[in-house]
C-alpha cells in the first residue's frame, strides 16, 4: 500500500485495477503513452482492417474507395464517442478520488463488481459537470461503504436530467424523518405555503423519487414510553401522551431510490416550514402534548437532546 495517499484512494484504485486497467494513470504518463502509440506505424493495420470492411461489404454495390471513405468516417465517429465515454469516467473518478483523498475510515469489503459494472456503463453518458459531481459523491460513498447505494438507484439516476435532479434537491428541505420513514407533508394549504404543488410531487413521482399516492398515510403508536421523536437539523420535536395513541399523517413517501439519492445530496433545512410541521401536528392530536428540544449531539441511529422544551403553540 502507498503510503502516501489515503485508505479511501486506495480502495478505489484497488476496485478500478479489477475491471479498468490503467484508466487511472497519472495524465503525465498516460500523455508519453499516448505518444508512444501515435507513433506506431499503423498503415498495415489499417489495411488489414479495410479488406476485413470489403470482405464484409461483399455483396456491396459501393467502390473500394467508397468503402474506405465510409470506413474512416465510421473509425471517426466510434473514436470521437468512446473518446467521450472515457473522459466522463475519469472526470467521475476524479471527484470520487477528491473526496475520498482524506478518507481513512473505510469498509474492508470489496465493492460488488456487477455494481461497478452498472455504474460505469451509468456514467459514460453524463457530460453535466453538476451530474458528475453526484456520481463522484456515489462512488465514495459506495467505495466508503459497500451495498449503500442499491443497483434499482443506479438505474434511477441514470434516467434523471440536472433540472430533475435541481428540482428534487428543492424539495430537499421539506423532507422530514418520520421515525425513519422520509416523506413530505401531505397537506394542501401547508404546501402551499411553500410552492410544493402537487405538480412538482408527479414530476418527482415519474423520476421514482416519490410515491405521489394521495392516499398514503403513515401511522404511528405513541406513548409516555414510546414518544414521537423527529430530529431535524439541530431540534428535536417530541410527542407523547399518557394512554397509548395512533398519530395518522399523510404523506409522500420517498422511495429507496429516492432516500438513496438524498443521502448523495445532503440535507438542507427550513427551520419555519419545520415549526409549521408541528403546529399541524398538534392542531391535528390536540390531545398530544409536543415540545421542541435542543439537539446536543446526533448521529445515524442516536440523538442526544436537552430534556427540559419548548412547548408547540
Amino acid at each position: 500500500m502507498n503510503k502516501n495517499i489515503s485508505d479511501g484512494v486506495q480502495k478505489l484504485y484497488n476496485c478500478l485495477a479489477k475491471g479498468w486497467g490503467n484508466v487511472l494513470i497519472p495524465q503525465e504518463v498516460r500523455g508519453i503513452l499516448d505518444k508512444e502509440v501515435r507513433q506506431i506505424n499503423a498503415s498495415e493495420e489499417e489495411e488489414k482492417n479495410l479488406y476485413d470492411v470489403i470482405e464484409l461489404y461483399g455483396d456491396n454495390k459501393q467502390s473500394v474507395a467508397e468503402v474506405r471513405k465510409l470506413y474512416l468516417r465510421t473509425c471517426s465517429r466510434v473514436l470521437s464517442q468512446e473518446m467521450r465515454k472515457q473522459e466522463n469516467i475519469e472526470n467521475v473518478i476524479s471527484k470520487a478520488q477528491e473526496i475520498l483523498q482524506d478518507e481513512n475510515n473505510v469498509e474492508k469489503e470489496d465493492v460488488n463488481e456487477d455494481w461497478l459494472m452498472r455504474f460505469f456503463n451509468s456514467i459514460q453518458d453524463i457530460g453535466n459537470e453538476d451530474m458528475q459531481t453526484l456520481w463522484g459523491k456515489i462512488l465514495a460513498g459506495e467505495i466508503k461503504n459497500p451495498n449503500t447505494f442499491t443497483l434499482r438507484s443506479l438505474d434511477t439516476l441514470s434516467k434523471i436530467t440536472k433540472g430533475e435532479a435541481m428540482l428534487f434537491k428543492n424539495m430537499v428541505p421539506y423532507i422530514i424523518n418520520y421515525n425513519g420513514t422520509r416523506a413530505i407533508l401531505n397537506d394542501i394549504g401547508l404546501n402551499e405555503n411553500y410552492n410544493i404543488s402537487y405538480g412538482t410531487i408527479v414530476e418527482l413521482a415519474e423520476c421514482g423519487l416519490i410515491d405521489s399516492s394521495s392516499m398514503m398515510q403513515l401511522t404511528i403508536t405513541i406513548s409516555k414510553k414510546i414518544p414521537l421523536e423527529i430530529a431535524y437539523n439541530m431540534e428535536l420535536l417530541r410527542g407523547s401522551i399518557e394512554e397509548e395513541k395512533q398519530i395518522v399523517i399523510p404523506i409522500y413517501k420517498l422511495t429507496r431510490s429516492g432516500s438513496d439519492i438524498l443521502q448523495v445530496i445532503g440535507e438542507a433545512y427550513n427551520e419555519t416550514y419545520f415549526r409549521d410541521v408541528a403546529r399541524y401536528l398538534r392542531q391535528n392530536n390536540p390531545e398530544v402534548s409536543f415540545t421542541f428540544h435542543n439537539i446536543v449531539s446526533k448521529n445515524a441511529t442516536n440523538v442526544e437532546y436537552v430534556i427540559d422544551g419548548v412547548e408547540v403553540l
